[in-house]
């Protein structure tokens, strides 16, 4: 397949693969964990929070911390940091001063890894094929972390967190493998900021899916794993199922934009979007029927992040700098996962039922939709000028 031929997205695709195991084996069961150790819904959301706001302000140290490591070692470094987050993780034992500790090690690796990851996804890939090159992604990374959370589940019941937790560091670092032999794109001076107002939509379309993203996985994970009895092997089972699922949607709805209807496929994502955030709702209260909605979700939501992020990645490319592109679209994430887990805090707080708090989603998806069309509209008149 031709969109295999680019050798730095094979590798970083690898990468992702084993990035995901690792997080299937740890981060999958994050907000299950705090609830375990007696932590609200509540707490879990602004435990996130504040997360996201430390990442807005770390945020602006990349660009001098890429100056003085280096581009790809910045990546370096941001990955195998998640080794040491996994084990501050194992170490948590519900204590607010090791809580704390997750809070800093998390804002720290998570703003160099996903920064610097996603400029160099943007740089490196493909516009014309972008799409399918998002799906292949997606597919690569379900293969490898397939059966993770149902081993992390099954670890942490019949050993302990050092186990699942310890696995995921292990496999964090070697997923840093196939980053050390990529392609460095090159850095250039720091442009003027009004050089990026052309792609404001892509960086308000990253912000949308903070808000978007927040709001549906960390909810659906505290329902879910409440549904379940709090079972960590169950809770992962189904999520490894889920995976399975997931594994389908994004080739082929990756190949529909890379054939030139993106537009027609952000509106059908934004219909199954909400489809499926209503078919969760309903859901709730019943074990069986949240097992079934988390798998008929990722088999689905496959469509969701071709769509989100070709429109965001081809902005990327097309800007003068892709590092300073993702420190502001990333902050753009921020505030906009900030609004949403601390409204959801709220929520949580005062008695909303969960049901109505996932679909507060739902604020997101329209403007969402606007944004991603006027983006894929955009690129295609872009495309269609310099070919006459």
């Amino acid at each position: 397949m031709s969109f295999f031929s680019n050798q730095d997205i094979n590798r970083l695709a690898l990468h992702t693969a084993l990035h995901q195991a690792a997080m299937g084996l740890s981060l999958a069961f994050f907000a299950a964990f705090l609830l375990h150790t007696g932590r609200s819904p509540a707490q879990v959301f602004l435990v996130i929070g504040t997360i996201l706001v430390l990442r807005f302000f770390l945020r602006l140290g990349v660009p001098g911390t890429v100056r003085l490591l280096g581009f790809r070692n910045t990546l370096l470094l941001g990955s195998l940091l998640f080794a040491v987050e996994y084990l501050v993780l194992a170490a948590y034992d519900g204590s607010t001063v090791r809580l704390m500790w997750f809070i800093a090690a998390d804002a720290v690796c998570s703003t160099l890894y996903w920064t610097c990851y996603h400029a160099f996804y943007a740089a490196l890939g493909d516009s014309e094929m972008r799409g399918a090159q998002l799906g292949a992604r997606g597919l690569l990374s379900t293969i490898a972390s397939i059966a993770a959370p149902a081993i992390g589940g099954f670890l942490l019941v019949s050993v302990g967190p050092w186990a699942s937790f310890g696995a995921a560091a292990v496999v964090s670092i070697i997923a840093v493998l196939p980053l050390m032999s990529i392609r460095e794109p090159d850095v250039p001076p720091p442009p003027p900021l009004d050089s990026f107002w052309a792609v404001r939509d892509g960086i308000l379309l990253f912000a949308t899916d903070g808000f978007v993203s927040c709001i549906t996985v960390f909810t659906w994970d505290i329902v879910s794993f409440i549904s379940f009895s709090e079972r960590y092997d169950v809770f992962g089972g189904v999520l490894a199922l889920a995976s399975l699922a997931g594994a389908l949607g994004g080739m082929v709805f990756g190949r529909l934009i890379d054939a030139g209807h993106g537009a027609r496929a952000v509106t059908i994502n934004a219909v199954v979007l909400t489809c499926l955030l209503l078919l969760k709702a309903g859901s709730i209260g019943s074990a069986p029927a949240v097992a079934i909605a988390t798998i008929v979700a990722n088999l689905l939501g496959g469509f969701y992040v071709p769509v989100l992020m070709t429109a965001v990645y081809n902005d990327a490319k097309s800007t003068a700098c892709t590092l300073r592109f993702h420190v502001i679209a990333e902050a753009g994430w921020d505030v906009g996962g900030t609004i949403a887990c601390f409204t959801a805090a709220m929520a949580f707080a005062v008695g909303f039922a969960p049901a109505a708090i996932l679909l507060f989603a739902l604020v997101g998806i329209l403007p969402q939709t606007w944004l991603a069309r006027r983006r894929y509209r955009s690129h295609a008149i872009d495309k269609a000028a310099m070919m006459s």
